[in-house]
């Protein structure tokens, strides 16, 4: 899977601490976070932006809440400097 190929959502992962199951937390559908994820599908692959911080994860739709999540994939992390947007992970 290649990164850059992938859909960026520019989240907050301070969200996290909101969900007892550690997911990042999207949006609601009916709000514009939530609802500028209509045409995406659960289980697809889409890069987190966090800012100095991108990760991919996967997404996840509760339909009881309906609020999109998504659960990242911490190996894939790379640190980013926020003046230059270059990846500067290690």
């Amino acid at each position: 899977m290649r990164i850059e190929a992938l859909r960026s959502i520019v989240v907050d992962f301070n969200t996290m601490q909101m969900d007892p199951q550690q997911r990042v937390v999207l949006g609601e559908v009916g709000t514009p976070n939530g609802d500028r994820l209509t045409s995406c599908q659960p289980g697809e692959s889409v890069l987190l932006d966090g800012g100095d911080l991108r990760v991919v994860g996967t997404l996840e739709y509760d339909t009881q809440l309906a609020v999109w999540y998504a659960i990242p994939a911490w190996s894939t992390r790379r640190d980013v400097e926020v003046n230059t947007g270059q990846d500067v992970s290690a």
